[in-house]
């Protein structure tokens, strides 16, 4: 089986944390922790009043705490990006992670429940802060000189306009070989988003 997460020292640190964790009060956590990925919000889920109670519910210094937040969220976020069927999740979390079964079975049950809201959520929210808004392109000659009207290069200008926190624009200038370079590449791109959604 593919692994869908990579399970580097920082996630074993934080399935460390998992398996000695309370298992009533790992479920409200994991339940909670889907609920926010659902509601599109992936960060800050607990405000500073709420990771304060958490520190003493579960006994944890606050970099333990956060290695935990993180390594949960990390788990399905990994799964939904991977979409990994919630009839396999639990196999893989054996093979995958050293914890307790009864933990196995809690992560499960959370992503069972969850998976097609967290999925949903993710497929809405960009990971790049800025997005393309609009493109304009115009065609300009250029000359080395006024006097060597010969060597002029025709050269396309595309200025790309981005949407997000901050409004800017981008401009690019190509001649003919780097335009047709990008024609393909972008062919590429549509290649391949077809192939995905035809699997679907």
């Amino acid at each position: 089986m593919t692994a869908w997460i990579s399970v580097d020292d920082r996630i074993k640190r934080g399935l460390k944390i998992i398996d000695q964790v309370e298992n009533s009060k790992l479920r409200l956590l994991v339940n909670r922790i889907c609920q926010s990925l659902q509601s599109g919000v992936s960060e800050n889920i607990f405000n500073a009043e709420e990771e304060e109670k958490l520190l003493v519910s579960l006994s944890l210094e606050k970099t333990d705490l956060t290695i935990l937040l993180q390594t949960i969220t990390s788990i399905y976020t990994q799964a939904a990006f991977h979409l990994v069927k919630p009839n396999v999740i639990e196999i893989s979390m054996k093979e995958l992670f050293s914890i307790g079964d009864d933990k196995v079975a809690i992560l499960s049950h959370a992503w069972i429940t969850h998976a097609e809201g967290i999925v949903n959520a993710l497929k809405q929210k960009s990971i790049f802060p800025r997005q393309v808004t609009d493109v304009s392109w115009s065609v300009d000659v250029k000359a080395a000189s006024t006097a060597a009207a010969k060597e002029a290069k025709p050269l396309a200008k595309l200025q790309l306009s981005f949407g997000g926190s901050e409004n800017s624009k981008l401009t690019v200038e190509m001649n003919k070989t780097q335009l047709w370079d990008l024609y393909h590449k972008l062919d590429d791109i549509q290649s391949q988003l077809d192939s995905l959604k035809k699997e679907k």
